[in-house]
Order: C-alpha cells, then structure tokens, then sequence
C-alpha cells in the first residue's frame, strides 16, 4: 500500500526537535509520514531552550558529554555539529553562528528554528496536533497508534514503520513512556537534569548573583567542576554555573551516590596573599570587608554562617574569611521534572541499535531524542542528540 491508503509509511510520534526532524528527512525521501503531537503546538519545548536562544549544538560535541558514550559514538560521529549547520542551513533555510562554542541560530531566537521546522513539516508531513498516544498496538501491517483527540475521543492510525520521539516530562513534557514499557520494553530510572541544585544555604539572598568556580562531590569524591555565574534561590543554587554541573548530580544519584556537597569559590584566580591584602585594606569591619570580592547580601551571609560578628577586625578573622569566599555546602533533594531542562533516564539503549536507532527486538521500531536513556551536558548537547538521532533513524530514506 503506498500514499492514499490508510496504512502510512511511518508515524512519528512526538513533534519536538527530533521528530519533527526526522519526520522532515523521511518526507524529503518520498515517505508518507504522519506525525502525532500531544501538545497544541509542534516543538513547543524547543522554543524555551538556551533562554529562548536556542542553543542547537556544540562545537565540542563528543561521545565523553554524554552518560553513554559507547551508544551515542556511532551516532555522532555520523552527525557531527558541522553536519547540524549544513542541515539547519539547506533543510531549513536557517543560518547558524557560533558563540563561545555553542551554536544558535543566527537571528539569537528560538522561534527562527522552531517557525522553519513548523512551516518544513506542515509542508511536507501531515501534521496532527492535541492527539495525544494511548496505546501501541503490533499489527501484520506494522503498527496501529490508539489515540485521544481534542475532544478526547478515541482515533486510530496505521503505519509500516513507527518513531517513537516522545521527548520526556521536563519543562511542560509529557510523560509518554508507558507506551513502549507496555509493549515490555524497559524504562530506567528517570531524575530531573539540567536544573537548579537544591540547597537551603542561601535563603535570604534569593535573586544575587555571582560568578565562582563550583567543584561538585558526591560522597566524599570530585565530580565535576565548572565556572560560570551563580544565581542564588531560597531553595537552590542556579544559574549556568549549576545548570552545567547538574548532570553530573542526576547521573551520581542514579549510580548511588547520597552525600553531596558543592564548593563555590569566589576567587579562583587569586592567592591567599592577595585576597589578605585586599581584606585588610578595607574600611569596613571583618563582615563589610567581603564587598570586595562578593556582592553585599552575599557577604553578610556567608559572614554570619561563619560566625563573624559584627564590628570584628578583617586581620583576627582572616581564616574565617577565607573560607567565607570558598564556602562549601550540602546539595540534597530533587529539583521538579518542570525546573528540568531534560531528563536523566529513559528506554534502556541496550534495546536499540545506535547504527539505525531501530528496535533489537521489533522490526520497523525506532526510538530517538530524550525518549532513550541518553542526557547529555548543558551547551547544546542534549539537542544535538535530538537532531543526530533523528537524522540516523532517517538515514536509510533521507540523510542531509
């Protein structure tokens, strides 16, 4: 049965960054694709990412920024960030730049990617949206998809081949994996990634901001480090220089791990010497002497979880100070799947072939994007494996 039956070629569902991509690669290639979205509206996630710049890639795109290399090495070095460009550019008709390693868009908007992968689908693939998934049923045809539509009725579509690119439940996701785990495939343990730290030692600051050099441990060990700005909650620790070591936090908690601290140094580049100088040097008491090197809020924080009293000599109380400016705190908790940028978690990879993004055990079955267990680093990572594992699934009937 070709194109005009009821039995389309494929059904992508999911119309996020990767299946709406790939659903574009498949009807370049002559395929009849259907593509289901639960949402209103295709690739709304996609608007929010890199704060609605839309951090597509990574010039540093490698198998070691990811929780599984050995299953995302064959995938990327098929699709690399300069495959993501030249894609984005004849595909879309969007140019790209890059800034400090990270590629966006180069009108520095999501919405000219997510509008050219909109008006590209609509164009090319049928398009339903408010039809959310309900059931995968196997069938001798291929796959029929049991579905809700607006009206919360029941429809149901036939397909040779099914995508499964249903993204996860971060930000305003859906939690859709139950369709595959009731076809008895396996679903790791899921946690939010790409999130603010949770941590209480900062109430009372909520809203400062400062930049520090973050080394993160997990049970006594150095996880990560990285430096970038802090921005302080009541409840956590955000900003990039938290949203970069957060992946590092969700994967240690999935492997175990349960004690975890954080150590923020405010002046990473400066000996001791030169930060006692600068402290004694001051006008203020011990506690105002901090002003130099933190915003005031901060410091009379951090003054008083050390116990500098007010009116206290900068020279009598220079250890403590020092520690003030390298302060090391607990993390604990989980920040909700909606403060999430991504998920660590998913479909068990081991299921899947990473040579074509199909099914080890059913025929013309394929999954991609963030519905595997794959979450890659904060900087364009975890897109680019959206877009690449679209373009692999895709790559026996369209490549870029």
């Amino acid at each position: 049965m070709g194109k005009g039956t009821d039995v389309k070629d494929y059904i992508v569902i999911g119309a996020g960054a990767s299946g709406a991509m790939c659903a574009i690669l498949l009807a370049r290639n002559g395929k009849d694709v259907l593509v289901l979205e639960g949402g209103a509206r295709a690739c709304a996630k996609l608007a929010a990412t890199g704060n609605g710049r839309c951090n597509a890639s990574n010039v540093e795109i490698s198998p070691s920024r990811y929780n599984v290399p050995e299953f995302v090495a064959p995938v990327l070095s098929r699709f690399t960030a300069e495959s993501l460009r030249s894609c984005f550019a004849d595909l879309l008709g969007v140019a790209t730049r890059e800034v400090d390693g990270r590629i966006y868009p180069y009108g520095n908007n999501s919405g000219c990617v997510v509008n050219a992968l909109i008006a590209r689908l609509s164009q090319c693939c049928e398009l339903k949206v408010s039809v959310r998934a309900k059931r995968i049923v196997r069938a001798p045809f291929g796959y029929e998809v049991v579905a809700s539509d607006a009206d919360g009725g029941d429809v149901r579509f036939r397909c040779r081949k099914l995508v499964f690119a249903c993204g996860s439940n971060a930000t305003m996701g859906f939690d859709s994996l139950s369709l595959m785990s009731d076809l008895g495939y396996r679903v790791t343990e899921r946690v939010p990634s790409i999130a603010p730290l949770p941590t209480r030692a900062f109430r009372g600051v909520s809203g400062v901001r400062a930049y520090a050099r973050g080394t993160l441990f997990a049970d006594g060990g150095e996880i990560s480090t990285r430096y970038g700005e802090v921005l302080f909650r009541d409840d956590a620790v955000s900003g990039m220089l938290a949203m970069e070591l957060s992946s590092a936090y969700a994967r240690a908690l999935r492997n175990g791990a349960r004690a975890f601290s954080l150590v923020l140094d405010f002046v990473p580049d400066i000996p001791d010497d030169k930060i006692d100088g600068i402290l004694c040097s001051s006008a203020c008491d011990a506690r105002g002497a901090l002003i130099g090197f933190v915003p005031r809020a901060l410091g009379e924080k951090l003054a008083a979880a050390a116990g500098i009293e007010s009116g206290a000599r900068a020279a009598d109380r220079l250890d403590d100070l020092r520690r003030c400016l390298r302060p090391e705190i607990t993390i604990e908790g989980l920040p909700s799947f909606k403060q999430a940028q991504v998920v660590c978690g998913g479909l068990d990879t081991s299921q899947f072939s990473p040579k074509t993004m199909m099914s080890l055990r059913d025929e013309g079955l394929f999954a991609i994007g963030e519905a595997l267990d794959v979450d890659g680093d904060c900087g364009g990572f975890n897109l680019h494996w959206a877009w690449a594992s679209a373009a692999v699934c895709a790559s026996e009937e369209a490549s870029c």
